[in-house]
């Protein structure tokens, strides 16, 4: 099996790793200065495991044009840069043979950029929700995992066993995946988890535990969460739980206990002066509750003020 990482972070080189360990020939395509610190080796560790690759182990690749024929092609980049990775793979299509796309990302709306270039049944989404450090470009601590990734086809739910190789791979690599014949369910389940957490945890810069113990920020939560699900409901989605309420408590009393000590994605994006990925998540919140002629003042607020911090 020949599997491309575009997006040589600290998911995609974690995600490498684990199918490196499994003995795939893996190819990282990455920016020419962590093309260069990967052809050093880099590190993989935590509460998986500790592991080192040596440059002998892996290819990598500086631009598009490098590409050859793949099974899978990860696109595990930040979702600000979907259009310019939807265009370039077009670009290389004839090049790639019949290769599956995983788009392995935050938010929702991500896999759909694919669509028109590859068509559904190439297309697959993944959901993590496992925490990915990176502390140097070659080097990720894996901090946190909350479930098993999963892995399926948003499009075509029954397409989604055409990828139990590669699932298989990662469970021999070492990492704990599942196929989903309904992986947009747990999409929107990331999705209410990542709107409620991931913004104010990077406005106000402190860890997820500590935005549930405070009144205040359990407050704005509670409705950036009630309106998530209405718009999710409004737009034909669904989830697990039948009501916000239900998912209320298992945010609270499972999943945020769960995480306590992690930092906000976005936190690390701003003071690394990137852009967010608020627009795949709060923000395509705000722009499904307007097409269904319904309000989301509490995410369109958060949205404008990680808007405004990224300008300052």
């Amino acid at each position: 099996m020949r599997v491309l990482v575009i997006g040589a972070g600290g998911v995609g080189l974690g995600l490498g790793g684990f199918l490196i360990n499994a003995g795939v020939d893996v190819s990282f395509l990455a920016t020419s200065e962590t093309a260069r610190s990967l052809k050093s080796g880099f590190r993989v560790f935590g509460i998986f495991g500790d592991y080192s690759y040596e440059p002998s182990q892996y290819e990598v690749l500086e631009d598009f044009k490098s590409i050859g024929e793949f099974d899978y092609v990860l696109i595990t980049t930040k979702t600000t840069a979907n259009d310019e990775v939807a265009g370039e793979l077009c670009g290389v299509k004839d090049n790639l043979g019949n290769a599956k796309l995983v788009v392995i990302q935050n938010g929702w709306g991500n896999a759909e950029k694919f669509v028109g270039c590859f068509g559904k049944e190439r297309v697959f989404a993944g959901r993590i929700i496992t925490g990915f450090y990176r502390h140097k470009r070659n080097e990720v601590e894996i901090t946190v995992h909350a479930d098993s990734m999963m892995l399926g086809n948003i499009f075509v739910n029954e397409l989604s066993d055409e990828i139990v190789d590669l699932v298989d791979a990662f469970i021999a690599g070492g990492f704990d995946v599942r196929v989903s014949y309904d992986v947009d369910r747990h999409l929107w389940a990331k999705m209410l988890y990542n709107c409620a957490l991931n913004p104010l945890g990077a406005i106000l810069d402190v860890e997820y535990g500590k935005l549930a113990k405070v009144p205040y920020t359990k407050a704005i939560m509670d409705r950036i969460l009630e309106e998530v699900f209405d718009v999710m409901v409004a737009s034909g989605y669904g989830t697990f739980w039948r009501s916000v309420d239900d998912y209320k408590d298992v945010f609270y009393s499972t999943l945020v206990p769960t995480t306590a000590k992690h930092r906000s994605s976005m936190l690390q994006d701003m003071r690394m002066g990137k852009k967010t990925e608020v627009d795949s998540l709060n923000g395509i919140v705000v722009k499904l509750a307007k097409e269904q002629g319904i309000s989301a003042p509490f995410n369109e607020f958060v949205v404008n003020l990680i808007k405004a911090i990224e300008e300052k």
